[in-house]
């Protein structure tokens, strides 16, 4: 029986939301359905009953705090410097009793549900797995990461849209950014990440990598519903999930 009380999560929320020209307020606090996009998130979190939650604000942080209150703990990420950098961020902010760490987007999980959320953490203490992650199928991965793999299955990296050769753009697999890690495995190799040199930020994604060279253990947790997952980047984005709304839970 999987305990998660000993599960925190990190929730990325400090972005600023550029391409849906968000001003007044965190992308995160718009609504779908009248609802906050990040208010759905929270509610399956504490539904599940984890141990703690962790909320990564940086832009217009007072409009996520309106929306939320005291339900979690909020951690300001000083400087936008990436998604590695903001999991680094939380890491001080861990209670002790913490053994699973799961980390996804505040704009793009309202549709995750409690059962998939569920199975990554106990897939992940149950096989004792370093870095999980989970992975859809997409028709049209345009801008996504997409999933290397070899020949017999295993994955090799996460490569994104900007650095993938021809072979690996036809690739339709894709990471949804939830990830589910080994609190033990993050403590020690989040600091490992180093700076992109085209953008200056810290990636997430090079965890995988830097887990694989360590010799750490990487899996993946494929679901086949692909519509769990709905990023939230611009306005036509945020009309497509209003229109989706009923398969919000």
């Amino acid at each position: 029986m999987t305990n998660f009380s000993n599960t925190a999560a990190i929730i990325l929320a400090a972005g600023k939301g550029t391409r849906i020209k968000a001003k007044n307020k965190n992308k995160v606090a718009f609504k779908i359905g009248g609802k906050p996009i990040i208010e759905y998130v929270v509610d399956k979190l504490e539904g599940i009953g984890l141990g703690q939650i962790v909320v990564i604000v940086g832009f217009q942080a007072d409009s996520i705090k309106a929306v939320l209150g005291d339900r979690v703990l909020y951690v300001k990420q000083e400087k936008q410097l990436g998604t590695g950098d903001a999991i680094k961020s939380a890491l001080p902010a861990l209670k002790a009793n913490i053994s699973s760490v799961i980390s996804l987007y505040g704009d793009d999980s309202a549709f995750y549900t409690e059962a998939l959320l569920k199975e990554m953490i106990a897939k992940r203490e149950k096989e004792q797995i370093d870095l999980l992650f989970l992975t859809i199928h997409k028709d049209d991965p345009t801008g996504l990461g997409r999933i290397v793999r070899s020949k017999n299955g295993k994955v090799l990296k996460i490569v994104e849209e900007k650095s993938a050769s021809k072979e690996e753009k036809a690739i339709k697999e894709i990471n949804t950014g939830l990830y589910c890690f080994n609190r033990k495995f993050l403590d020690k190799y989040a600091h490992f990440i180093k700076k992109n040199k085209e953008s200056g930020e810290y990636y997430a994604t090079d965890l995988v990598e830097i887990a694989l060279s360590a010799k750490k253990s990487v899996a993946t947790h494929y679901y086949k519903d692909s519509s769990v997952w709905l990023g939230v980047n611009n306005k036509s984005d945020l009309q497509k999930a209003i229109n989706k709304k009923t398969l919000l839970k």
